[in-house]
C-alpha cells in the first residue's frame, strides 16, 4: 500500500514538474524588455525637453540683457546730442567748450561727441559732376566704377525736374522740385554697392547748397579723399553760430556694448527758432573701436562727466 501510494505521488510531481508554468516564461521575459526600454526613452526625453528649456530661458535672458544694454546706450548717446545742443545755445564768452567732446554719462558711458559742419561735405543736390566723380572713385578705388555711380546720382537728382518738363501743364510753383531730401536716398540710386553706401553717409549732405566742400569745414578723412587744399585745421573746432551740422554721439556702455547716433541740427533757423533738429539717424559701426581715452596726437586725454550740477564740461 505504501508502495503504492509512494510510485503514484511520484507520478503526480513528475508530471507537475515537466507540464511548465501557466504562463509562458518566454512572453514575460519579453514584456519586461519593452517595458526597460520604454522607461529609458521616456526618462531621455524628459532630460533633453528639461536641458532645452534650460538652454532657451539662458539665451532669452542673455538676449533681453544685450537689447536692454543697446537701449540704454541708444539713450545715452540722444542725451549726448541733446547736451551738445544745450551747451551750444546756453555757452557764454567765457565757456569754452571744444570739440570733439569726451565725457562720462551719468550711466557710466563713455561718449565722444563730434560737430560736423554740412558745409564741409559733398552736397548730393549740388556738387559738380567732377566732385561727384572724384569722391566715389576715392571709395570704390575704381575709376570706371566711381564714374558710373556719380552718372547715376546725378540722374537721380534731375529725375524729378526731368518729369516735371514733360508735363502738360506747368508746376503749380516755380520752386526747383525736391531732389535729395536725405541723404538715406543715396541707397535709392542704382548701382551703389552696400559697402561704398554706408561709407559714404559720413561725407555727403544734402543742405550745403555748395558745388564743392569748403576745405576749412571738411573733414580731415574727407581733405585726404578729394585732395583739398591743406589750410591747417585746429585740432578742436566749436559748434558754429549758425548753419547746419550734423552732431554725432559715439557710446560705449561699462559692458562693452556700442551705439552711434547721429542728428542733422539748423542752428538759428529760418523760421526763428534757436534750433530744428531735421533728421536723427543710426550711425554706421566702424570696424575701429572707439578711442576716447587718446586724442589725435597720442596725448592722453582726462574724462570727466559729461552732466555736473548746474553746468555741462568739455575734455
Amino acid at each position: 500500500m505504501t508502495n503504492w501510494s509512494n510510485a503514484r505521488l511520484s507520478r503526480l510531481f513528475g508530471a507537475g514538474r515537466c507540464s511548465g508554468p501557466p504562463f509562458p516564461l518566454r512572453s514575460v521575459s519579453r514584456s519586461a524588455g519593452f517595458a526597460l526600454v520604454a522607461v529609458i526613452w521616456t526618462v531621455g526625453l524628459i532630460t533633453l525637453l528639461g536641458m532645452a528649456v534650460i538652454v532657451g530661458a539662458r539665451y532669452r535672458t542673455k538676449v533681453a540683457s544685450s537689447y536692454a544694454s543697446v537701449l540704454a546706450a541708444g539713450t545715452a548717446a540722444e542725451s549726448a546730442i541733446n547736451l551738445a545742443i544745450a551747451t551750444a545755445l546756453t555757452r557764454t564768452g567765457e565757456q569754452n567748450v571744444k570739440f570733439p567732446l569726451r565725457c562720462r554719462m551719468p550711466g557710466g558711458e563713455r561718449v565722444i561727441v563730434t560737430v560736423e559742419e554740412e558745409t564741409g561735405k559733398v552736397d548730393l543736390n549740388t556738387a559738380t559732376a567732377a566732385v561727384l566723380a572724384r569722391f566715389f572713385t576715392a571709395l570704390s578705388r575704381d575709376q570706371s566704377i566711381g564714374a558710373r555711380i556719380a552718372a547715376r546720382v546725378a540722374e537721380f537728382r534731375d529725375r524729378k525736374s526731368d518729369q516735371s518738363k514733360g508735363r502738360i501743364a506747368p508746376p503749380a510753383s516755380d520752386a526747383p522740385a525736391p531732389r535729395f531730401t536725405t541723404i538715406m536716398q543715396l541707397d535709392q540710386v542704382d548701382g551703389i554697392p552696400p559697402q561704398i553706401f554706408r561709407e559714404a553717409l559720413r561725407f555727403v549732405t544734402v543742405r550745403s547748397g555748395r558745388p564743392e566742400p569748403d576745405a576749412d569745414a571738411a573733414s580731415p578723412a574727407l581733405r585726404r579723399l578729394l585732395n583739398l587744399e591743406e589750410k591747417q585745421p585746429a585740432p578742436t573746432r566749436g559748434l558754429p553760430i549758425g548753419g547746419n551740422v550734423t552732431i554725432r554721439a559715439d557710446v560705449s556702455a561699462p559692458d562693452g556694448a556700442r551705439f552711434i547716433r547721429e542728428a542733422l541740427v539748423s542752428l538759428a533757423s529760418d523760421d526763428g527758432r534757436p534750433f530744428v533738429v531735421r533728421e536723427w539717424r543710426r550711425g554706421d559701426i566702424e570696424s575701429r573701436p572707439a578711442t576716447s581715452t587718446a586724442s589725435r596726437d597720442g596725448a592722453r586725454v582726462l574724462e570727466g562727466g559729461c552732466i555736473r550740477t548746474g553746468e555741462a564740461i568739455a575734455s
